[in-house]
């Protein structure tokens, strides 16, 4: 039976490997103090310095074959302690476990470790001294020549399996370097296996970093920030480098991968590539040193991130900056820029604080490229742009960009009440140089930088409800800049009118950036037919419901001043009709007024001055002064519709008349004259004229001349100037010579009820016959028919004299 007998050896050799290793522990127990003895012997014949410990106690085989050591109140400082009174660890234990089999034969390799509840603190002052030449003679950091210095810190932690950290606060001050590291392990456990020369590492915990600054003024990196790690390690004492393998922290809810190395050489650098897949931007600037954090945070862009990181921070030079290069991938946000709200925002960019790799790395070296930036703005617009900012100490700014747009899909953004979008495309195309805090200045109400840029518009068409405007066909080229923006063309329809437009408008950039100053448009307007009846279709603006455009333009026609120069073949309004019009008109919200208008009008010429203003009141004001030269009197009567009255009309004249005058006048909300308001001056010259089909006349005729034709009554010349107040109209006494009769008239005609002419009719006129007209002379010395035409009663009555008094004469 073979296999009993196998199994009898066993259990004999497992029997007598528990009794000798039992009666290992039983010695090493008995011996415990020895061993302690032994242990703080060896520690402080190897070291610069001296090992100090309280107490301690002794658990064998706790973790299978050997002994574990605690160590209570373990103090480590070196030998210039008394000087500058800065321990390099103080533990309230430290946990070691020692082989058993090695410590048989008198040799200590310790296999795992474990600090729990205090501090190490390792610092360099400004002499180049260092509290770590306990380890050494030499006053460094160079790691390689520490162990090169330290045969025994390799014999003793030769087997190193395990280290721990529990509530062990870690500093290091380096002040030649002007560096600073601190950080506490809460909970860290690393473990240990040996390749050749090569040291593998896995290193899992949590740990609070105070921060890792490498240069302090420059601020530190995961400062006051909580993490686990979870990292895989390689170190190569041989070239004194430390290999990150690919490994993760978690700060916060975030989670980082990264791998690099520390090279601790004489030159002495920290490598690593940090990713991260998803990171809230602010959450990402955090991990960054503050004066950094903070001058990438002004500029207000803190989207969820897809993040790439290099960092190369140098561990030897004194007041070097790490560099740092980020390459991000935005998840869309939401962004308040300068002007106006953006809304699905994605971005594509790069930073780096080293541009020029010859200078020093810092913010004035530093810089942020989004190439690829994609936005609606106002939530409708569609936008790209791309942009590099550099000198992040005095941010400037370099951006290039395009908006494109249907106009139909802009209504969204207009109050409905006011306009309607019909279609039409917009194109902008932009580029910007200058600064970025701010961009723009609110107290200048300028730039602080280069603009310039183009707008096209392709068969735009759109309503303005409150004037009944229609546009339609319009097509524009426009370049702008900070300062004006310049129209090559603007080709439009408005209603039945063709329109083509140019010139300039001033001011209009403040209001992109949400500021406000006066607008002044300098346009030249030429059409074949200008129809300016939608005037009367004016009405007001209802109050804006708070959409982007409404208050933008409402905004705009607020503050405008337009000044145009009209050519326009023909022009009408009501029954005003004008050909080869020229002049100057300047446009605002609340006024229109024409300046030295010439036209054709009339049968003749026409030259005007004047306006109508308060459009933004219920009544309005009109005004003119002109010339009239050599223009037909019934159309005159009929293109200014009788001047609002009804006794006189376009019916009733005939003749070429020539005239100086003023006007002013009152209009009601529907542009409609006002009567009493009515005030002018009218110095005229009338020939061959003719009054047709006049009652008044016609009266006379019936008591006097009865064979003689008042219904055509021809005059070869009148001159006279009339005064216009409210509703009357004063002359002078005028003489009248007609084909009838001569006559002398004067007093006053009104529109109203207060009409009182005094009419001198020569009774020469009795004598008078058709043929003989030429031959007679009247005047007022013989006796005289006396017709007084006074208002009674709502018509015109006549009261006849004869024999009036010379003096009332001379009056009149």
């Amino acid at each position: 039976m073979a296999i009993p007998k196998i199994l009898k050896i066993s259990l004999y050799l497992i029997g007598a490997f528990v009794v000798l290793i039992s009666g290992i522990g039983m010695w090493a127990y008995q011996y415990r103090d020895d061993l302690f003895r032994y242990i703080v012997k060896e520690a402080n014949q190897h070291i610069n310095g001296r090992v100090s410990i309280k107490d301690f106690g002794f658990t064998p085989f706790a973790n299978g074959i050997g002994f574990t050591f605690s160590l209570f109140g373990v103090q480590l400082q070196d030998t210039a302690f008394v000087r500058h009174q800065t321990k390099l660890l103080s533990l309230e234990q430290l946990t070691l476990e020692v082989d058993a089999r090695k410590l048989l034969s008198r040799e200590l390799k310790i296999t795992s470790v474990c600090l729990k509840e205090g501090k190490i603190s390792v610092f360099v002052d400004r002499n180049g001294y260092s509290n770590l030449s306990v380890f050494s003679q030499i006053d460094s950091l160079d790691t390689t020549q520490v162990s090169s210095q330290s045969p025994m810190l390799r014999q003793i932690f030769g087997d190193l399996k395990e280290v721990c950290l529990k509530d062990v606060a870690f500093s290091l001050q380096n002040s030649p370097k002007n560096q600073r590291i601190g950080f506490t392990a809460e909970d860290l456990a690393n473990k240990f296996s040996q390749i050749d020369s090569l040291w593998k590492m896995k290193l899992k915990g949590e740990v609070y970093f105070e921060g890792l600054a490498f240069n302090v003024k420059r601020g530190a990196f995961l400062e006051n920030k909580k993490t686990t790690l979870a990292l895989e390690l390689v170190f190569n004492p041989e070239i004194s480098v430390l290999e990150v393998l690919p490994s993760s922290v978690h700060v916060f809810q975030d989670v980082f991968s990264l791998e690099g190395s520390v090279d601790f050489s004489s030159e002495g650098h920290l490598k690593l590539q940090i990713d991260t897949d998803t990171i809230a931007a602010p959450r990402a600037l955090a991990i960054l040193p503050k004066t950094l954090e903070k001058k990438i945070s002004q500029f207000e862009i803190l989207p969820i991130v897809t993040g790439h990181v290099y960092l190369d921070a140098p561990l030897r030079q004194r007041g070097t900056d790490p560099l740092v290069v980020v390459d991000f991938q935005t998840h869309t946000f939401e962004y308040q820029s300068p002007i106006g709200p953006l809304s699905k925002v994605i971005a594509t960019g790069h930073f780096t604080n080293q541009v020029d790799s010859l200078l020093p790395i810092g913010n004035q070296n530093s810089h942020i490229v989004a190439k690829n930036v994609s936005a609606l703005f106002n939530g409708v617009i569609p936008m790209n742009t791309a942009f590099t900012v550099s000198d992040l100490d005095e941010p400037m700014l370099v951006m290039e960009g395009n908006f494109r747009a249907q106009l139909k899909e802009c209504n969204d953004l207009i109050d409905e009440r006011n306009f309607k979008l019909i279609s039409g495309n917009v194109w902008v195309d932009y580029c910007y140089e200058g600064s970025m805090n701010p961009i723009f200045d609110p107290n200048t109400k300028q730039l602080n930088g280069k603009l310039d840029g183009h707008a096209k518009l392709e068969n735009g068409a759109f309503v303005y409800l409150p004037h009944r405007l229609s546009f339609s066909g319009m097509n524009s080229g426009m370049r702008f800049n900070g300062k004006k923006v310049e129209i090559s063309y603007l080709h439009l329809k408005h209603q039945k009118n063709q329109i083509k437009m140019s010139g300039k408008v001033q001011g209009l950039l403040p209001y992109a950036f949400n500021s406000t100053g006066k607008v002044i448009g300098d346009i030249a307007v030429f059409t074949p037919d200008l129809g300016l009846d939608w005037i009367r279709n004016y009405q007001h603006a209802g109050r804006s419901n708070g959409k982007f455009f409404t208050q933008l333009v409402d905004k705009i026609l607020s503050h405008l001043e337009l000044k145009t120069l009209l050519l326009a073949k023909k022009v009408h309004y009501r029954n005003f009709q004008a050909e080869n019009v020229k002049g100057k008109v300047y446009l605002s919200e609340r006024a229109i007024r024409c300046e030295n208008v010439r036209m054709n009008a009339f049968g003749g010429t026409f030259e005007v001055t004047g306006g109508i203003d308060n459009f933004n009141q219920a009544i309005h004001r009109l005004y003119a002064k002109g010339r009239l030269n050599n223009a037909n009197v019934q159309k005159v009567f009929y293109g200014f519709e009788n001047f609002g009255q009804e006794t006189v009309s376009d019916q009733n004249l005939k003749g070429k008349i020539s005239a100086s005058f003023s006007y002013s006048s009152q209009l009601n909300k529907d542009f409609k004259l006002i009567p009493s308001t009515m005030n002018g001056r009218l110095a005229f010259e009338l020939v061959d004229a003719e009054l047709n089909h006049f009652e008044p006349l016609k009266k006379m005729q019936r008591v006097f001349f009865k064979r003689r034709n008042f219904d055509n009554v021809r005059f070869e010349r009148l001159q006279n100037e009339f005064v216009l107040q409210g509703q009357e109209i004063n002359m002078a006494q005028m003489k009248i010579a007609s084909s009838v009769l001569t006559f002398f008239v004067g007093g006053t005609y009104s529109f109203g009820t207060k009409t009182d002419l005094l009419v001198h009719v020569p009774l020469s006129n009795l004598k008078r016959e058709d043929n003989d007209e030429q031959h007679i002379i009247h005047d007022l010395n013989g006796r005289n028919l006396i017709i007084r035409a006074v208002e009674e009663e709502g018509e015109v009555k006549l009261k006849y004299h004869l024999d009036w008094r010379k003096k009332q004469r001379n009056v009149l």
